[in-house]
């Protein structure tokens, strides 16, 4: 959409297909929706813990209805605000409808009623993101499943929620979930959440999710789901012990996304994907056939939102303005809405570990900052690594209350090029959390 626009201003006309809805992903089906309904789950959170502040609340229900309204209408507002955005720019036609390439200069678009349109552009960007990876098991596709989208449409809480996959959209839901009143279990067949993560950081989320009821199997390989006469899901999954059984109301399937590349007919006009299907494309965002560009998650880049608003910065620049700058000389922050939330930039241990990078680190619990404890909101750590030689900041994980702010902190530093020394006594104000990185830059010396 950004991209769009930013075409547009320079005089030339642009046709945006779009299946769905304006706004992508995003606003429809992530970001927007899911962290409106994180924000319910923590009103839930924080009433259920009043007594803690001194507060009394004899008694609360969460309306799992309302909360589904409240989260359609910043839906709305957002899409709303979205379609306005392209309706007052000039030269730019959006067109609903299935696009597939005819030939490497002409899509065909096939709206909803079956009637098709063929339409010819010079440049052709491709940004379909990407959707749910549904497991091959057996009985899942005759079994009534949740995935992200589906599961926020809900208008009563789950009984037992289980999560299939501990990544960062199923950690999410299962959190999310379990304050608003369900049981929750995640079954997932690695050895530990989020191990993109360093250990440390997994096993600090586990241990914060644990001590709120919500139950993790790990090693987990599921290999066949019903559902019984009671309506009741039953998982059948083998671990280190063996086979075994779970049974839930509700099943969430969480084990990933994929790119949205597979019915655009690229095989026939030569663009090249990758094995995982994600369009193949160079730092500049050229596909294997001239003047035809992919952005976003179908073509690799991180699955974030922010990247790919960048990636269309990147494109715009590169085709329009003749600067072309590299995909590859930028950093990717990303933020899991978790509480307390994690953030991440640049690198971690086990990356640098792999890569054989030297570093040092810094480490700083919550429970020894001063706003988190006066907000009881000590869960958590910031983690820093640095380079001994030059005092860069090579990489930083922030878990924290808000640690998604935090982490735009350090990667200004980084864009900066600031030694950690200067942050060590920088005079960062008082009692905020971001002074806590005085102690962290700190403790890369200790």
């Amino acid at each position: 959409m950004p991209l769009a626009r930013q075409i547009s201003k320079k005089g030339f006309k642009v046709a945006l297909i779009e299946q769905e809805q304006v706004g992508g992903t995003c606003i429809n089906d992530g970001c927007s929706p899911t962290k409106t309904m994180v924000a319910s789950a923590k009103v839930a959170h924080f009433v259920s813990r009043a007594e803690d502040f001194g507060i009394e609340v004899p008694a609360f229900t969460v309306n799992q209805k309302k909360v589904k309204n409240r989260k359609q209408y910043i839906v709305e507002l957002f899409r709303g605000g979205a379609q306005s955005r392209l309706d007052k720019a000039v030269n730019v036609e959006i067109i609903k409808g299935k696009g597939t390439f005819v030939t490497d200069k002409v899509i065909r678009i096939t709206e909803k009623n079956g009637e098709t349109r063929d339409i010819e552009g010079d440049k052709i960007f491709i940004n379909t993101g990407s959707e749910t990876i549904i497991p091959d098991i057996e009985g899942l596709k005759k079994t009534p499943y949740l995935t992200s989208t589906t599961i926020m449409e809900l208008e009563k809480t789950p009984e037992h929620l289980i999560v299939l996959g501990g990544g960062y959209i199923g950690l999410e839901f299962a959190q999310m979930f379990q304050r608003f009143g369900s049981k929750v279990t995640i079954l997932d067949r690695a050895e530990r959440l989020v191990p993109r993560e360093d250990v440390d950081v997994c096993e600090e989320i586990s241990a914060i999710f644990n001590r709120t009821g919500i139950d993790t199997v790990f090693n987990a390989d599921v290999y066949k789901v019903a559902q019984d006469t009671n309506g009741q899901i039953r998982l059948h999954y083998r671990d280190k012990s063996g086979n075994q059984e779970l049974s839930g109301s509700h099943l969430l399937v969480a084990v990933g996304r994929k790119p949205t590349s597979g019915a655009l007919g690229l095989e026939k006009i030569g663009v090249k994907r990758t094995e995982q299907g994600h369009v193949s494309i160079n730092e500049y965002f050229e596909t294997s056939v001239q003047d035809i560009y992919a952005l976003g998650d179908v073509a690799g880049s991180p699955p974030f939102t922010h990247m790919a608003f960048h990636d269309a910065s990147l494109a715009f620049d590169h085709v329009y303005e003749n600067k072309s700058k590299s995909n590859k000389e930028r950093l990717a922050p990303y933020c899991v809405f978790i509480d307390p939330q994690l953030a991440r930039i640049g690198l971690n241990e086990q990356e640098a570990k792999q890569k054989n990078i030297v570093y040092k680190s810094g480490k700083f619990w919550m429970k020894h900052a001063g706003r988190s404890l006066e907000a009881d909101e000590k869960d958590g750590f910031f983690k820093v690594l640095v380079d001994p030689e030059t005092d860069q900041i090579l990489g930083a994980t922030i878990l924290s209350m808000d640690g998604g702010e935090i982490l735009a902190v350090i990667q200004m530093a980084m864009v900066g090029k600031i030694p950690y020394q200067v942050i060590q006594t920088l005079p960062i104000a008082h009692p905020t959390l971001a002074e806590s990185l005085n102690n962290l830059m700190m403790d890369v010396d200790n």
